[in-house]
């Protein structure tokens, strides 16, 4: 489905690539691949989280909300090019949503969500597939776990639940 602009399949003709089959390092730069469980992502949402991995100044750097107010939406580059808010804005490495520190990666058709809530020590591991409505407007896409993640992050936590972005 992530290839339906290559093959030039036109918008409204169903389209189905199988993606189980490829080998993920296409997308990443040689030696950038990382494979990992659903554990190993808790575990580390935890350690970013926490900071446990870095100095005091170093954490502050990846985790401060320096950027709150900065940028603009450009529509020659959406969905990437917004205004930095309180809801939602990046760090250094990682992407402040309200209190939480969160990471989503993503790449052909995989989708996942690591977040942290360092006030109630909350940690969150979402991942899954697109569906083929998800890529139907590659233009308006989000990454689908992070529905997921707002939901869960709602129940553990629901006076600091993820806002919704």
């Amino acid at each position: 489905m992530v290839r339906r602009d290559y093959f030039k399949i036109p918008a409204n003709l169903p389209f189905y690539e199988e993606e189980s089959f490829f080998d993920t390092q296409w997308g990443s730069p040689i030696g950038a691949n990382q494979v990992t469980t659903i554990d190993d992502m808790i575990t580390t949402a935890i350690g970013i989280g926490t900071g446990a991995l870095l100095s005091d100044s170093s954490y502050h750097a990846m985790t401060d909300p320096n950027l709150i107010g900065f940028g603009y939406t450009d529509p020659a580059c959406t969905p990437e090019c917004f205004l930095q808010t309180v809801a939602y804005n990046f760090g250094l490495g990682v992407v402040r949503n309200g209190n939480w520190l969160k990471q989503t990666p993503a790449l052909a058709g995989y989708y996942a969500v690591e977040a942290y809530l360092p006030s109630q020590r909350i940690a969150i591991a979402v991942a899954n597939t697109g569906t083929m409505e998800y890529f139907a407007d590659p233009a308006t896409a989000s990454n689908p776990a992070n529905t997921l993640y707002q939901k869960i992050g709602a129940c553990l936590a629901p006076n600091d639940a993820p806002p919704s972005t």
